[in-house]
């Protein structure tokens, strides 16, 4: 957990996790892992690649997954490369929805 009193900066910083990350706090750089969730407060700057996105906070930058969840307080600048999508009332979302033919890693980005 990236909590909402952290700010994380670095010039091509990846973040990679092998299970669940929530991110409360503030990351500039790529956050990587099987699921990732950013919370309320979470901000992200740079792209996200997991299994599994669940955003309630801020993206900007490319979500890359195979099941994208917008819940009602998100916001997302950027595209979505994904296998299943659900936006939910109250989102917001400004970028282009993109879905591959096969499935594949979501962790490369």
């Amino acid at each position: 957990m990236i909590s909402n009193d952290l700010k994380i900066i670095g010039e091509g910083l990846k973040i990679i996790s092998q299970g669940t990350l929530q991110v409360d706090g503030e990351v500039e750089g790529d956050v990587i892992g099987n699921e990732v969730i950013v919370g309320e407060l979470g901000q992200v700057t740079g792209t996200v690649a997991a299994e599994r996105v669940t955003v309630r906070g801020k993206i900007s930058g490319a979500i890359r997954s195979l099941s994208v969840i917008l819940q009602s307080s998100a916001r997302v600048e950027g595209d979505i490369h994904q296998m299943s999508l659900l936006i939910e009332q109250g989102a917001e979302f400004d970028g282009r929805c993109r879905r591959p033919r096969t499935p594949r890693s979501s962790g490369s980005i």
